[in-house]
């Protein structure tokens, strides 16, 4: 329950730019370092249950497991699981560090005028 109060309360004051200098802090490069060896990133297998609740188990790092009863949370789950196996403080629990492969992706682009 703290930690999650913790997460939330960072959320905000990032929103409200605070910056916790996240990117630069030991054990998030060292979590992005060893995600990064994996090669394809962390990977799970995913059940969905007959009672409408998910849980998600990685098959390449052992000992990450999450689930819910609420389908729509499966992406942040997964995350705070990752999160809390790298022993991430949660005021450093940016979402943004970690990218899922069915996450949208923003792209910009620039159009100019020619003359």
């Amino acid at each position: 329950m703290f930690r999650k109060f913790v997460f939330n309360s960072s959320q905000i004051l990032r929103q409200l730019g605070l910056s916790f200098d996240e990117r630069s802090n030991p054990s998030v490069i060292r979590m992005q370092e060893e995600i990064h060896r994996l090669g394809g990133g962390v990977k799970f297998k995913i059940e969905h249950h007959p009672d409408g609740s998910w849980s998600a188990e990685s098959i390449n790092v052992d000992g990450i497991i999450t689930g819910s009863d609420d389908v729509r949370e499966t992406n942040s789950m997964i995350k705070d699981a990752i999160f809390t196996y790298y022993e991430i403080p949660s005021y450093l629990c940016d979402d943004g560090l970690l990218k899922s492969d069915n996450e949208p992706v923003t792209v910009t682009q620039a159009v100019y005028v020619t003359r």
